[in-house]
């Protein structure tokens, strides 16, 4: 039977990372990904720079909430591959329940596949933070089997702490820490004790969860025009600094000016990564695309920094005038 595992994690946890250093050394297997995104924009497949028939990116939409049966039929299809092994990547905001209910308990993949794990990725420099903040971390930890402590080698010196939170909000949970995003997958995609998720008490959770008050809303930009990778770095900074408890995600692809060359930036919260530049141009994606997550936002705030993002892309940011001290 082929092995599916689920990866989840909060936004901006690194699994995309993770996800992409295990398809570069697959270890002789064939590994199928199903990647589910919000937004209408869909950019992390691009992200893991190895697009073939084996990597399918999901229609826009949370599949704990609104695609289980869009779900049901992306594995259909990945089941016809014949892979060694599935891997569904979900939104930083899914709850894994009822992607794992629906996948166990559909007649049509009892003899094909077995759940084999949920595997989280949390981010050591803010787990803490995330935990209270943020109700979708601990039903995410609450389901893992195997949770792979990112951006440690960021912020050493928060390590125990992250452990020391883990082993509280996950106890007994296996936890081992990536190095620059890659880990053993030996050891992350070895069988996982099912029983303690199918006895989890989330039943009811599985048939009528709902986002409720944990509510978010996405927002996607495409803009034709290439810009400077500095220009939307600095917006990305600004932006950030100002609204990054609220703004939960920013994502993109940008065209260089300069170069040609395609970078993704993004940020989580008030995190910032430094720009990387994908080893080659994604078909058909040009200029610059931009997917923002938030929660909380008024509309109007909202609409300024999409404002600002158009602006760092014709290069004329609005400089407001220095006003002399009263």
């Amino acid at each position: 039977m082929i092995a599916l595992h689920v990866l989840t994690g909060f936004l901006g946890s690194g699994k995309t990372t993770l996800l992409s250093a295990l398809l570069q050394d697959p270890k002789g297997e064939r590994i199928a990904v199903l990647v589910n995104e919000v937004g209408e924009l869909a950019l992390d497949h691009h992200l893991l720079e190895r697009i073939d028939e084996d990597i399918l990116a999901l229609p826009s939409g949370c599949i704990c909430c609104t695609m289980r049966s869009e779900l049901s039929e992306a594995v259909e299809r990945i089941l016809a591959l014949k892979p060694d092994r599935i891997v569904i990547e979900t939104t930083g905001l899914a709850d894994p329940a009822p992607i794992l209910h629906g996948l166990t308990s559909d007649p049509r993949f009892a003899d094909l596949m077995h759940v084999a794990g949920v595997i989280a990725v949390v981010d050591a420099s803010r787990i803490e933070t995330l935990i209270d903040a943020h109700p979708e971390v601990r039903r995410q930890l609450d389901l893992a089997d195997r949770i792979v402590l990112t951006k440690g080698d960021l912020v050493p010196d928060r390590v125990p702490l992250a452990r020391d939170t883990l082993a509280v909000a996950a106890p007994g949970c296996a936890v081992r820490e990536a190095d620059s995003g890659r880990i053993d997958s030996g050891w992350l995609f070895a069988p996982a004790p099912l029983e303690r998720i199918r006895d989890s008490g989330t039943a009811h959770a599985w048939l009528h969860h709902t986002h409720g008050e944990s509510s978010f809303r996405t927002h996607s930009v495409q803009l034709p025009a290439a810009a400077r990778i500095d220009l939307i770095q600095l917006w990305l900074r600004l932006v950030t600094q100002l609204d990054g408890h609220r703004l939960l995600r920013i994502k993109g692809l940008v065209e260089c000016s300069e170069t040609g060359d395609m970078f993704v930036l993004q940020s989580a919260e008030h995190a910032l990564s430094p720009p990387r530049k994908l080893a080659r141009v994604p078909a058909g994606v040009r200029g610059v695309q931009m997917v923002l997550i938030e929660r909380g936002m008024p509309t109007e705030a909202m609409s300024q920094v999409i404002a600002a993002l158009r602006e760092a892309v014709s290069a004329t940011p609005r400089i407001e005038p220095v006003r002399p001290e009263s």
